[in-house]
């Protein structure tokens, strides 16, 4: 009886013991709360180029005296594009900062020299480096439909139509890919005297790379890149409307008829400042309402028949009552009209 009586009190401290133990050990250590943060290792690239077009990757190295919330920010010197890389940890190793050469923000990086910057939250201590891309990324499975890029400028035989006054030119420098962009936008005012800056007509058969679609509207993915600006409207509202129609030639005749034959269309804001990528499943456009263009055709969502890209700018709102109305500056500059199977083409 004695024996237990001695065994059981240890037994207690030893129990309390492991609890303090553990106690000791949740959460971060007062060291990594309020510590001096010391750099042990230098951030180091592994590898200081990489071709991503081969499939290349590159990764950093580094090391601190605490666990720290770090942030790496790759940005490209010519074309500005952004890559951030961040985690908590006191280490930077393959693991935890490999990158393939993606944007996480557009434009796309180009074959250029880029600026490292190293930093932490709630410190000072910032570490810099360079590193150059001899081959940018490229983007897709193989399966792509390139429409256009403006690389070679604006192709002739596309059709446009944009009021007098507005702006359609192709653009060198500041581009979502590569060089060149399609520039669009209304005058300082807007157009005072209709709600269309203008359209362009991307036929078929003068797309940059041809090739045939898949029919299946649930694996086919039309991307475009849109530069925008978020000035708003005179009455405090978005102000560029954007709409894409897709004309699908059903008989194969090389005409559209718009009695006999589908349009599906998206529309959206351009409520954004800079380039953004946006991706639209075919299988999930409108097709036009009854009374529309091209509702006479068989209803049925067919991107192997799609004949014409129609990409079209409006001011949005603009009172049609008011022929004086001038509802303000509308922007949506357009680059890397692509096709893609399977999904969106920033995910391939």
């Amino acid at each position: 009886m004695k024996l237990l009586k001695i065994i059981l009190p240890i037994l207690a401290i030893i129990f309390v013991s492991c609890e303090e133990d553990q106690r000791i050990f949740e959460g971060p250590s007062l060291g990594d709360l309020y510590g001096e943060l010391t750099i042990i290792k230098d951030l180091k690239v592994v590898g200081d180029s990489a071709n991503f077009s081969n499939g290349e990757m590159l990764s950093f190295t580094a090391s601190f005296s605490k666990i720290v919330d770090w942030k790496i920010t790759i940005t490209g010197q010519g074309s500005n594009a952004k890559k951030i890389i961040y985690a908590k940890s006191n280490t930077i190793n393959l693991s935890n900062s490999s990158w393939g050469g993606e944007a996480t923000t557009l434009p796309f990086f180009q074959n250029e020299d880029c600026s490292v910057l190293l930093s932490f939250t709630g410190h000072e201590d910032s570490l810099f480096s360079v590193i150059n891309i001899e081959g940018s990324k490229t983007y897709g499975n193989g399966k792509e439909v390139l429409i256009s890029d403006f690389e070679g400028f604006f192709n002739p035989n596309f059709g446009s139509f944009f009021n007098s006054g507005m702006v359609k030119t192709v653009v060198e420098g500041g581009a979502g890919q590569k060089n060149r962009f399609l520039k669009q936008e209304s005058a300082e005012l807007g157009c005072s005297w209709d709600w269309l800056i203008g359209y362009v007509d991307y036929f078929s058969n003068h797309w940059f790379e041809s090739g045939p679609l898949s029919a299946d509207p649930n694996n086919v993915y039309f991307n475009i890149m849109i530069n925008g600006d978020s000035t708003l409207s005179p009455t405090n509202e978005p102000n560029s409307l954007f709409r894409i129609e897709f004309w699908e030639d059903e008989d194969q005749n090389n005409y559209f008829n718009n009695s006999t034959e589908d349009m599906l269309y998206a529309e959206f804001l351009v409520d954004w400042s800079g380039w953004k990528m946006i991706s639209l499943k075919y299988s999930e456009l409108l097709l036009a309402p009854p009374s529309g263009v091209g509702a006479g055709g068989n209803q049925i969502r067919e991107p192997n028949k799609v004949s014409n890209v129609r990409t079209l700018l409006l001011a949005d709102p603009y009172d049609q009552n008011d022929p004086n109305t001038c509802s303000g500056f509308a922007k949506a500059d357009v680059d890397y009209l692509i096709w893609s199977e399977g999904s969106p083409i920033l995910e391939q």
